[in-house]
């Protein structure tokens, strides 16, 4: 039988490192006082049933979400910080508090500020010791938070998650890259998103890692929060950061693993980031339906492997799962190839499985081959709406400063079946990416509508 009740956080480890902030000297925010303050902060918060936690801060997101915890509030964590999203949000769930570190304008629902508690100035190596926190116990069918997909192929879609189904994830992940707690995370991934909040807030949660409490975004900030955590440093990113970090070259800190997700990571990349950080590079798989539930050493063993205690059921083409921390059968909304070793791999969203005169692909498999091509430095193909294209045709979005339509056709030549040559092909200086670095197909469709608005199209447009 799974336990009643879960700790909010591990005693044995009270007086470890959880939160690091800033470098010079850093600030150490121990696991004791961590739970000290979001007692204080559930304390200080009025009645609400939901909270929209937006803190972009990682310490003050997770100080809210571990108040709003305390309190029984159930989280919302929207897909972005935009007023729009937030106020969708409040108006489908009424009584809603919105909590945020910075201020935002045009939100319809309740509004208040988190700010940093005072504390005090030590190193991480004379972090100061304190009385540890009692057991404190939430019960694991509690509902803890409500998550949003992407929209990456639609509307975003509510997901609720209880406690001991987050603590039972973190808890194989912490297994299967066999963590400890002396590892230090670095995320570049905000912690609203799936793949952030288990591996930026429930990991060092649940097994007493410590964590940097921003999310640096561009390399120099990345390199700085790295070399402000003790090794072994764990780097939790996603492929647009590993390539910005990769081109910016320089001198880095040692980092033990790279983890990444969001999007298919490929085999050079990976390569080329283990050669120049001397590392090693893993994906994580999963979906905020049902969390990460699979990885693979991206260079060494390509084939995916499940986590401990996942099942899985098959039907047809349709694959679902069943794990110890996952509320009921998951089906999954990739098309995969299962081995009798419990390996599977990956071919691709079924959304995402196009058919072009009677031929089938992936877009993930075309969009590797558009990104591999020399001189491109992002890009993605687009299944055009039916309605606009009985044809079936695809589109394709492309960064690629230095060619053109005619250059790109050529390097697809042979790769890749002419049916599915993309038509329009269309230029940009940047790709629509949200933070973890996914492309919602709303936003790709206006790219191309508002190319279509400025150009005719007909079947033998070349850009």
């Amino acid at each position: 039988m799974p336990p009643a009740t879960l700790p909010l956080f591990p005693v044995h480890h009270a007086n470890g490192p959880l939160f690091i902030i800033g470098a010079d000297p850093p600030v150490v925010i121990s696991h004791a006082t961590f739970f000290s303050q979001a007692q204080q902060l559930s304390e200080q918060l009025p009645p609400a049933p939901y909270v929209i936690n937006v803190c972009d801060n990682r310490y003050l997101f997770a100080l809210t979400f571990a108040a709003a915890l305390l309190r029984g509030a159930v989280s919302l964590f929207p897909t972005n910080r935009l007023a729009a999203t937030v106020n969708t949000l409040a108006a489908n769930y009424p009584d809603a508090l919105c909590l945020t570190d910075t201020p935002l304008d045009q939100l319809t629902a309740p509004v208040q500020l988190i700010h940093a508690p005072s504390l005090p100035l030590h190193s991480p190596m004379n972090a100061g010791h304190c009385i540890p926190p009692p057991a404190f116990q939430l019960p694991a069918a509690q509902l803890a938070f409500i998550a949003f997909t992407s929209g990456s192929t639609g509307q975003p879609q509510p997901h609720p998650k209880r406690w001991g189904d987050l603590v039972g994830c973190a808890q194989a992940a912490g297994r299967r890259f066999a963590w400890a707690p002396t590892s230090s995370i670095v995320a570049t991934v905000p912690p609203q998103h799936m793949y952030g909040l288990e591996l930026s807030v429930m990991v060092p949660w649940v097994l007493g890692c410590a964590i940097h409490a921003t999310r640096p975004f561009f390399p120099t900030d990345i390199c700085t929060a790295l070399a402000a955590m003790p090794a072994p440093r764990i780097l939790v990113t996603t492929p647009v950061h590993l390539a910005a970090c990769l081109a910016a070259g320089g001198d880095w800190p040692a980092v033990a693993q790279v983890i990444s997700a969001t999007a298919p990571l490929s085999r050079q990349l990976a390569a080329q980031v283990e050669a120049q950080f001397h590392t090693q590079v893993f994906e994580i798989y999963g979906s905020t339906e049902s969390g990460s539930i699979a990885s693979r050493a991206t260079c060494t063993v390509p084939a995916w492997h499940w986590y401990d205690g996942v099942k899985i059921q098959q039907d047809g083409e349709q694959v679902s799962v069943t794990a110890p921390f996952i509320d009921g059968t998951i089906p999954l909304a990739d098309v995969l190839r299962c081995d009798a070793d419990g390996s599977f791999e990956l071919l691709g969203r079924a959304a995402e499985m196009v058919k072009v005169g009677g031929k089938r692909a992936a877009l993930s498999e075309l969009n590797a081959v558009l990104n591999a091509i020399v001189g491109v430095e992002d890009g993605a193909f687009v299944a055009l709406d039916e309605r606009g294209d009985p044809i079936g045709r695809l589109a394709a979005i492309v960064v690629a400063s230095g060619l053109d339509r005619a250059a790109i056709i050529g390097e697809l030549a042979g790769k890749i079946d002419p049916v599915f040559y993309p038509r329009p092909l269309v230029f940009v200086d940047q790709l629509p990416r949200t933070a973890t670095g996914k492309l919602p197909r709303a936003e790709l469709l206006r790219v191309l509508s508002e190319y279509a608005a400025g150009v005719s199209i007909n079947d033998d447009d070349a850009h």
